[in-house]
C-alpha cells in the first residue's frame, strides 16, 4: 500500500487501550494515533489530551465517517468488538481487535468472511503470538530440541480483592475463561493444535459468571494438556511444554516473559531475549507490515488459529455451563 506512516484510532480508552497506545510510541515515525473514541467525549478528551491526539469522537462511527485512521485497535469490553469490528471492516478500515474477538466462533467467522468481501485487514491482538520471547521458545520447540511435544501445562489465575466489575459481569463477557483463559488456549494451541477431545469443569456463581476453570485436553498422537483460569487464586501463571528430551518453560507472566528455560540432558539453560517497551507494540508491527503488503491476514495472528480457539472456548462454555446474552442471536448484516 506504500503507508509512509500508518494512521491508528483508537476505540475506548480503558487500561488496555492506554498501554497500547503509550506503546505505539515505540513505533515513532512508523506509525500515528489520528483519532480517539470514547463513549463520552470528556473521556476522549482526556486521553487525546494524554497522547496528543487530533481528533476525538464520543462515538466509533463518526470516527469512521471522517476517514482520519488507516487502522482501528479496538479495546473495549468483549461484547461491543463484533459490532464494531464488523463496521470498521465494511468501511474498509483496518482492524486490530483485542481478545477475544467475540465471544463466540460464529461471530468471528461472520468477521472473517466481512474482511475477505471488503479486502481489509482483520487481526486478533493476542500480543503473546508477537512477543519475541514466545517466539524464540517455540522456535526451539520446533527444532525438536525436546523431542516429539508430549504435555503442556499453562495457568492464567490471579486474585484481586477487588475486581474490575467487567469480570464479574456476564453482560460484559465476564468471568475468567474469556478474560485470562484464553491465553493458556492460545499457548497450548500454538504448542499442539486442536485436541482430539476436551473435558472442562468450572466454579460458576450465582450470577453465571465462571471463576475458576479447569481444562484437560487429549491428542489422538497421544499428547495431553492440562489448562487452569480463576479469579480466586494467586497461581504460578507458568506454561510448559514437556517431551521424552526435555522441557521448556515460560515463567511467572507467561504472556510476556523476559526469558525462557530449556531443560534437556544437557542441563538447564536460560534463555534470555531481548525486548523492549510493554509488548504491544510488537502486534502493531506485525498489522502494519501485513496493512502495507495489501493482505487480508496477518501471518503472525492467523484467521483459522483465532476461530479454532474461539471453537474451544465455545465448547468450554458449554461443558461449565456459562453462556452470554445474545449467544444465539442471528449475525447477517
Amino acid at each position: 500500500m506504500g503507508i509512509a506512516r500508518v494512521r491508528w484510532g483508537i476505540v475506548a480508552t480503558g487500561n488496555i487501550s492506554t498501554s497500547f497506545t503509550r506503546d505505539l510510541a515505540e513505533l515513532a515515525g512508523e506509525a500515528v494515533v489520528t483519532a480517539v473514541a470514547s463513549r463520552s467525549l470528556d473521556s476522549a478528551d482526556r486521553f487525546a489530551d494524554q497522547f496528543g491526539i487530533e481528533h476525538r469522537y464520543d462515538d466509533y462511527r463518526r470516527l469512521l465517517e471522517d476517514g482520519h485512521v488507516d487502522v482501528l485497535y479496538i479495546g473495549t469490553p468483549h461484547p461491543q468488538h463484533y459490532a464494531i469490528a464488523r463496521a470498521a471492516l465494511q468501511a474498509k478500515v483496518a482492524v486490530l481487535c483485542e481478545k477475544p474477538v467475540t465471544l463466540t466462533a460464529r461471530q468471528a467467522r461472520d468477521l472473517v468472511a466481512v474482511a475477505h468481501e471488503n479486502n481489509t485487514l482483520f487481526a486478533e491482538a493476542m500480543w503473546m503470538r508477537t512477543h519475541p520471547v514466545v517466539q524464540a521458545f517455540f522456535a526451539d520447540l520446533a527444532k525438536g530440541v525436546i523431542g516429539e511435544p508430549m504435555e503442556a501445562l499453562a495457568d492464567f489465575g490471579f486474585h484481586k480483592p477487588q475486581l474490575p466489575a467487567r469480570l464479574l459481569d456476564p453482560a460484559l463477557g465476564g468471568g475468567a475463561l474469556m478474560d485470562g483463559g484464553i491465553y493458556p488456549i492460545t499457548f497450548v494451541h500454538m504448542a499442539l493444535g486442536s485436541p482430539a477431545e476436551l473435558k472442562a469443569v468450572g466454579s460458576v456463581n450465582e450470577d453465571g459468571v465462571d471463576l475458576n476453570v479447569a481444562m484437560a485436553w487429549r491428542y489422538d498422537t497421544g499428547a495431553i494438556a492440562a489448562l487452569t483460569c480463576g479469579l480466586r487464586s494467586q497461581n504460578p501463571w507458568t506454561a510448559s511444554v514437556s517431551g521424552p528430551e526435555g522441557s521448556l518453560l515460560l515463567p511467572h507472566r507467561f504472556h510476556h516473559p523476559e526469558y525462557y528455560i530449556r531443560s534437556t540432558a544437557a542441563g538447564e539453560e536460560r534463555i534470555d531475549v531481548p525486548t523492549h517497551g510493554l509488548g504491544y507494540h510488537y502486534e502493531a508491527a506485525e498489522v502494519m507490515r501485513a496493512l502495507r503488503a495489501g493482505l487480508v491476514e496477518c501471518p503472525a495472528l492467523p484467521h483459522a488459529a483465532t476461530i479454532e480457539i474461539l471453537d474451544l472456548l465455545d465448547e468450554t462454555r458449554r461443558q461449565i455451563g456459562v453462556s452470554y446474552p445474545g449467544d444465539d442471536e442471528y449475525l447477517g448484516g
